[in-house]
């Protein structure tokens, strides 16, 4: 296993994206992450090391099965059709890094979820991942990493919440394709009227 990527606190986490919401959507916050960002050069590999490590990991902490640590509460990859399994999360994050090219201007966007405290969270992160299942992967060919954060597992009084951290070029059978359109400023407004969308779905499927 190579070196683990150097943690980053959520604070430093959250300097390290572009914040592109528009005033006029709410329900889903929308980010990008770009090469740099003051003064940083970014990685996909470091921020999804990161949302999966929300608190500092240490030797106690679990592990996947690449064997990053984790204090997430869950995750879950999620692949874009056609493609092979991967070996690890590392080697799909580091070869995607590794693909990066000169003049490419975004590396990923990131969907963050509020989750209602009084229902359960498994059926919550169960909702992100559906829909990072049938929106993201197979409408549009992007693989993703679905997170869920429950601080309160810290005793932190903040809300559990849930990240999608979409990695910005298409993503067949054949390798990387280029950078996805709708992860752009402007695109916040369709994803979260998507996201209420299927929402609403998600719990009409529930009341059967």
């Amino acid at each position: 296993m190579a070196s683990l990527p150097i943690w980053i606190a959520p604070g430093e986490a959250a300097d390290r994206v572009y914040d592109v919401r528009a005033e006029d959507a709410s329900g889903l916050g929308f980010a990008l992450l770009r090469p740099r960002r003051s003064g940083h050069d970014n990685s996909v590999a470091q921020l999804a090391f990161a949302k999966l490590n929300p608190v500092e990991p240490d030797d106690t902490s679990p592990r996947t099965r690449c064997g990053w640590p984790t204090t997430a509460r869950d995750h879950r990859l999620v692949l874009a059709p056609g493609v092979a399994d991967p070996v690890s999360i590392e080697r799909l994050l580091g070869d995607y890094d590794a693909a990066t090219v000169e003049h490419q201007r975004l590396l990923a966007g990131v969907l963050t979820v509020p989750f209602d405290r009084d229902r359960p969270l498994h059926d919550q992160f169960d909702q992100l991942v559906a829909f990072a299942m049938v929106h993201v992967a197979m409408d549009r060919h992007l693989t993703s990493l679905a997170v869920c954060h429950a601080p309160g597992d810290q005793l932190a009084d903040e809300a559990p919440h849930g990240h999608l951290l979409v990695l910005a070029r298409s993503h067949r059978a054949c390798g990387w394709g280029p950078l996805h359109p709708e992860l752009s400023e402007g695109e916040h407004a369709a994803w979260a009227d998507e996201w209420i969308k299927f929402g609403e779905g998600w719990r009409r499927l529930g009341s059967r």
